[in-house]
């Protein structure tokens, strides 16, 4: 498995310790709320490393918008200041930023955070 497809893998495995589904990209039509969706958006290469940007949306539904702060409340625990090392990556996470997101539906909450990622390879 590459490098991206394991930092995925990875990703998706943190996210999945939080209450609610994780899915890549986008949730299917019947998602069931909250839900938790990530992508990683851009990439910078150097010599040494990749360096990624990690979006994780956070899906909430209903009058209560303490479970979408919750729910992002974790995220960010989750991603804060960490390395998180694997076999093959050696991934350290930061936070960058958390921005409530205006939805049309206002039954909706929406939490969107990113968090940089600095990614090195195990060097075979």
């Amino acid at each position: 498995m590459g490098k991206t497809a394991e930092l995925k893998k990875l990703i998706k495995a943190q996210l999945q310790t939080i209450p609610g589904e994780t899915y890549h990209k986008s949730a299917p039509e019947d998602a069931v709320y909250p839900y938790k969706c990530f992508t990683l958006k851009n990439v910078t290469f150097t010599d040494s490393r990749d360096d990624f940007d990690l979006t994780v949306d956070v899906w909430c539904r209903g009058a209560n918008k303490l479970v979408a702060d919750d729910t992002a409340d974790q995220v960010e625990k989750l991603f804060r200041n960490v390395n998180l090392p694997q076999k093959t990556i050696l991934p350290t996470f930061y936070r960058d930023s958390r921005t409530n997101v205006d939805d049309p539906d206002k039954s909706l909450q929406h939490i969107q955070l990113h968090f940089y990622v600095q990614l090195y390879e195990m060097e075979e």
